[in-house]
């Protein structure tokens, strides 16, 4: 085995529109795109080819890129349990990988810590927050108000104290996430911070601002309580002139209907589309027609230093001006006035203003729309690639 072979079990489905669908896939298709033969684990979830769903991703295939599509099943009972079976089944590639100094790379905590258990090797951990205190505020930040069982917070808390303290490599998607992890269980060497990313063509120009009537402003991801966008549809009375568009979310969850209900409240049906979770290439085209992009996280303690959001990301490679909450995450890789305007999170008024402003200044929104396409390429998935390449040739060394 060398170094440049790594095996990335992810127990999602495949295809998974969802940011962590796409995340992992584009991730694994950067790292086989840099030279590093890599291996996929999945749910098998669809009857389609490979090549054919990799397509949906704007993924091409390649010798270097193996997807592995696990049988674990999807109902629910005596011999189907499909958490289950993957972390067994995914559980034994990922020791059998280790045992041969292959790099597992994962972002499943439960997975990673079966494995660190099981086996000493390069095993390297993805933290895309702190999943203790993520789940001990789920009730808040997913609007269910259920109450967290403290023995299952413990065990959280547990399997991350052993990952920091014993994974050969600890990635975190924001400084925030690193910075909670040292703090909490002290230093350690072998991390990075390496952000989500996005695609960012070599032949790229500047699109200018979208010139459509009447202007469009975007908002793509998923609609629980803590991504604030009942606070945007809010702030839409301070935009009259524009049309909301919202990408995500699934026709009768409760989240959906919450917001189509605020919607209809606020006298909004009119000059609302709400398409539901649509595949990345509609997500391509509602970008190019907007006239701003929103990321209106509210304030909790996951989302304040913990989000990497992959829209924000892909709006700056978009050259579409963002308007942003402003938490220490944001500012992460965002300035306000500079490549973003940046506002106060859970401020409809505020919000509605800057989304205004936007409109009512075409040369600040070129601005800083201009400034963050400069951005972009920092924020590539092929740039992520490389920081995870050099983790990877580290704990190999």
């Amino acid at each position: 085995m060398t170094a440049t072979e790594v095996l990335i079990p992810a127990d999602v489905r495949f295809p998974l529109e969802r940011a962590n669908g796409v995340q992992v896939v584009k991730t694994a298709a950067a790292l086989a795109a840099a030279g590093t033969r890599t291996t996929l684990l999945v749910r098998q979830s669809d009857p389609r080819p490979t090549d054919e769903v990799l397509a949906l991703y704007g993924v091409a295939p390649s010798d270097r890129l193996q997807v592995r599509r696990l049988d674990v099943g999807h109902r629910t009972g005596t011999f189907a349990l499909p958490r289950a079976r993957f972390l067994l089944r995914a559980g034994l590639t990922g020791w059998r990988a280790l045992r041969a100094r292959s790099v597992v790379f994962t972002r499943d905590l439960q997975l990673a810590d079966l494995l660190l258990r099981a086996s000493a090797g390069p095993l390297v951990y993805e933290a895309h927050a702190v999943e203790a205190l993520m789940y001990r505020e789920r009730g808040t930040i997913y609007g269910t108000n259920e109450a967290p069982d403290p023995a299952k917070a413990d065990r959280i808390a547990a399997r991350e104290a052993r990952l920091w303290r014993r994974a050969a490599g600890f990635v975190a998607t924001t400084a925030g996430i690193l910075e909670s992890f040292a703090a909490a269980h002290g230093p350690r060497d072998r991390t990075r911070v390496i952000p989500n990313g996005t695609d960012v063509p070599a032949d790229r120009a500047f699109p200018g601002l979208a010139r459509e009537t009447p202007p469009r402003i975007l908002y793509a991801g998923q609609l629980y309580p803590w991504k604030g966008v009942d606070v945007l549809v809010r702030a839409m009375a301070a935009v009259p002139e524009a049309r909301l568009v919202i990408l995500g979310g699934l026709r009768g969850e409760p989240d959906e209907r919450r917001i189509a209900a605020l919607v209809e409240s606020c006298g909004l049906a009119a000059r609302t589309e709400m398409a539901g979770t649509v595949p990345p290439t509609r997500v391509a085209d509602e970008l190019a027609r907007a006239a701003a992009v929103v990321a209106p996280f509210l304030h909790t303690a996951m989302s304040e230093r913990h989000t990497s959001p992959l829209k924000a990301f892909e709006a700056m490679a978009a050259g579409r001006p963002l308007v942003a909450s402003d938490l220490p995450a944001s500012r992460e890789f965002l300035r306000h006035e500079q490549n973003a305007l940046l506002v106060p999170p859970g401020d409809d008024a505020a919000l509605g203003g800057a989304l205004a402003r936007l409109l009512r200044e075409p040369a600040l929104a070129e601005r800083i729309a201009r400034a963050a396409f400069e951005e972009a390429p920092r924020y590539s998935w092929a740039a992520r690639a490389a920081a995870l390449r050099g983790l990877f040739d580290e704990v190999r060394g």
